[in-house]
C-alpha cells in the first residue's frame, strides 16, 4: 500500500481539527476587534490577521503531514472543520449567552427573581 494512501485518515483528522483551530482564531480575533472598539479599522486589520495566520496554520498542516501535496480533500475537510467551529461558536456565543443573559438579569443581587410591581 502506498504511503500516502495509510496516512490519509491522519491527514484527515488533523485537517478537520486545523479548521477547528482556525474558526477559533477568527473568534479570538472577533473578540479583540470588540475589545478595541470595533471600528472599520480594526475590524478589517483583525480580519486580514486572522485570514493570515488560519491560512498559514492550513500550509503548516499540510506541508507536516502531506509534504507539501495539495490535494481537495484537504481543503474540503479544512474548510468542513472550519465552518462547523463557526456553526457551533455562533450557537453557543448567540443564542446560549443571551438565553443565560436574560435567565441572569431578571434576577436581583440576592439572587432571586426580581418582583412585578403592580400599578
Amino acid at each position: 500500500m502506498l504511503y500516502p494512501t495509510v496516512n490519509q485518515p491522519l491527514i484527515f483528522v488533523a485537517m478537520l481539527v486545523g479548521g477547528l483551530i482556525g474558526g477559533l482564531i477568527f473568534d479570538i480575533f472577533k473578540v479583540l476587534t470588540t475589545l478595541s472598539g470595533g471600528d472599520n479599522f480594526s475590524r478589517h486589520l483583525f480580519d486580514f490577521l486572522a485570514t493570515i495566520f488560519t491560512c498559514s496554520l492550513l500550509y503548516l498542516i499540510n506541508l507536516w503531514l502531506n509534504y507539501g501535496q495539495f490535494r481537495l480533500y484537504v481543503l474540503a475537510v479544512f474548510l468542513a472543520g472550519f465552518a462547523f467551529e463557526r456553526f457551533l461558536s455562533k450557537f453557543l456565543w448567540t443564542k446560549l449567552v443571551e438565553k443565560w443573559y436574560t435567565i441572569f438579569a431578571k434576577r436581583g443581587n440576592n439572587g432571586k427573581r426580581k418582583k412585578k410591581k403592580l400599578d
